[in-house]
């Protein structure tokens, strides 16, 4: 690739892999790219920003409320006053349960920590 150009990282290993880099490091089957899309949306678009914000301005005691609030949401979906699924949800839902089987979500978000810090690492080196 050229260097005078910025690929995403996401074109950037397709590049790599073309060339046949990277085939051997592969361990097991990576899960689906709507997953990781959502966990970076959730973290570096409107909700991570929100969760900041309470934090930022009602302090960590009040975070964990929210958190025990937010679980409270979620606990019996499709019920009055909790979260109601659409249908594009129960879709994506599938599709991540499908591709995600057998993936250890806690190793998963621990590689996911390495990634945001490689990225903002990176980010620095090119001034963004």
């Amino acid at each position: 690739m050229q260097n005078d150009k910025k690929y995403s990282p996401e074109w950037r290993a397709l590049y790599d892999l073309s060339k046949g880099n990277g085939l051997s490091e592969l361990k097991e089957a990576q899960t689906d790219a709507s997953l990781n899309k959502k966990i970076n949306w959730f973290l570096k678009n409107g909700a991570g920003g929100v969760v900041v914000m309470i934090r930022d301005v009602f302090g960590k005691d009040s975070l964990e409320s929210f958190y025990k609030f937010l679980n409270y949401y979620i606990s019996l979906s499709d019920t009055n006053g909790h979260y109601h699924y659409s249908d594009t949800m129960k879709k994506d839902i599938n599709i991540i349960e499908n591709a995600s089987q057998g993936i250890d979500f806690d190793k998963y978000l621990e590689q996911l920590k390495d990634e945001l810090i490689k990225q903002d690492i990176e980010k620095k080196k090119r001034g963004i």
